[in-house]
């Protein structure tokens, strides 16, 4: 026979424990059961455990000024489904080249559930949740000291000295202002886990937790706060990177893309059959040439590429001037074309380098009546005469508009990439490997 859980996870407000505190008087209302292992007054600090009897015994008597923290104690909020109540404040704080680094702790209490922690971040405005880990993680031998749970391997990212600076509440653990604790942080964003080592009466002690990125606004929505919660500032440890949870739906877009690309260039290639508008040889290099000449059809845009080619070159050069002139519009287009020819022998080895013929691809070119103007140039060691022959063809197909739509499809990928690094940079740069 099972018995039902009672409608409410908490008692009502009215039937909270409440006791004074033995050292200001203040009243002090008990929230959590039989585990608390320190009382903190909110109102003097005085520091208060839990007697056999089950009334509090005064451990240490303090006076100090309530520290506001950015929740308020006993408040009361629904997380991942379940309902949590703040019964534990606690600041802590480290400090790194002389700089200090306060973080709040909000010790979350559920009758069925246990405790959890809410961790937030006065330096940057992040926030995490927490729960206890019973067992320890596998410690993995790498670059960067790594671990592994649960077959999810988390990269070390600070360690630090951290010290508390503030309580008040319960607490399950024993604590007092001034405690210090040595922490290694290891991160798999959203995911993270703490390592935390202190010296206790009974030796040292290791607490093992795993923790999770909040949003700050489903935190400010959960515990009901008015306003905005704190702005937050740069790349928290286990802010989940935007970049990346895109990055496969941009690679499948971008193969989609690449093969729509692919089909499309192939198609276009095999509908081109470049034509042969003119042809000429046995130029000689001494005389400028003007002839006029038709290329397409008139009115209609077509690619053309220009070639020269000149013989014999030993040691020399050739180069001319190219000028097209639409007979009927008067536009013309002008471009200049060398070709270069060099050899040796340098240690006892032969090298040669460039080429006897030049070409020029035009796009956007409108058919019709054209006058084709070459001047030529030559110059080099040799004195031999030299020839040269030209060659426009008309309707090619223009390669770098393939090449050009293959680079703006990789571009998206590519720039989130980018982005993705930027931003774990961004990350890794509050760590203790900003260096790296």
């Amino acid at each position: 026979m099972t018995t039902a859980a009672p409608a409410k996870l908490f008692r009502e407000e009215a039937q909270a424990e409440t006791i004074k505190c033995l050292s200001c008087g203040g009243p002090i209302a008990l929230h959590s059961f039989g585990a608390r292992q320190r009382v903190v007054c909110p109102h003097c600090g005085s520091t208060l455990a839990p007697a056999d009897s089950g009334a509090l015994t005064l451990l240490a008597a303090a006076s100090r000024k309530h520290q506001p923290s950015v929740l308020p104690l006993h408040a009361r909020g629904t997380l991942a489904g379940l309902e949590w109540e703040i019964i534990g404040i606690c600041w802590r704080r480290c400090v790194v080249d002389g700089i200090a680094y306060p973080w709040q702790e909000f010790l979350l209490f559920n009758p069925w559930h246990g405790v959890r922690w809410l961790i937030y971040s006065n330096s940057d405005g992040h926030w995490q949740l927490g729960r206890s880990l019973d067992g320890a993680p596998e410690i993995l031998k790498r670059r960067h000291h790594t671990v592994r749970l649960a077959k999810q391997t988390f990269e070390h990212f600070q360690g630090a000295i951290a010290v508390v600076s503030y309580v008040e509440g319960e607490f399950t653990w024993e604590v007092h202002v001034g405690d210090q604790a040595e922490i290694n942080d290891f991160i798999a964003p959203p995911h993270g886990l703490s390592i935390e080592q202190s010296s206790g009466p009974d030796g040292v002690e290791l607490n093992f937790t795993a923790a999770e990125h909040l949003e700050p606004a489903a935190v400010w929505r959960a515990f009901k706060q008015p306003g905005k919660p704190p702005p937050t500032r740069g790349v928290g440890a286990l802010r989940p990177n935007p970049w990346h949870r895109t990055r496969r739906s941009l690679w499948l877009s971008c193969l989609v893309f690449l093969a729509a690309w692919w089909l499309l260039s192939a198609r276009l290639e095999a509908g081109r059959q470049p034509v042969m508008a003119f042809h000429q040889d046995h130029i000689s290099f001494d005389e400028p040439l003007s002839q006029e000449i038709k290329i397409g059809e008139p009115g209609v845009p077509t690619a053309i590429e220009f070639s020269l080619s000149a013989a014999p070159l030993d040691n020399a050069w050739a180069y001319a001037d190219v000028l097209l002139v639409n007979l009927a519009t008067q536009d013309a287009v002008g471009f200049g074309l060398e070709a270069s020819y060099y050899h040796g022998v340098d240690g006892g080895e032969s090298w040669s380098e460039g080429s006897t013929r030049a070409t020029a691809t035009i796009g956007g070119v409108d058919g019709g009546q054209y006058l084709l103007q070459i001047t030529p140039q030559r110059g080099g060691t040799g004195s031999t005469p030299i020839d040269y022959k030209v060659e426009l063809i008309q309707d090619v197909y223009l390669q770098r508009y393939v090449v050009l739509s293959f680079l703006v499809i990789l571009t998206f990928p590519l720039l989130a990439w980018l982005c993705g690094w930027l931003f774990e940079r961004r990350r890794w740069k509050n760590s203790d490997y900003s260096g790296d």
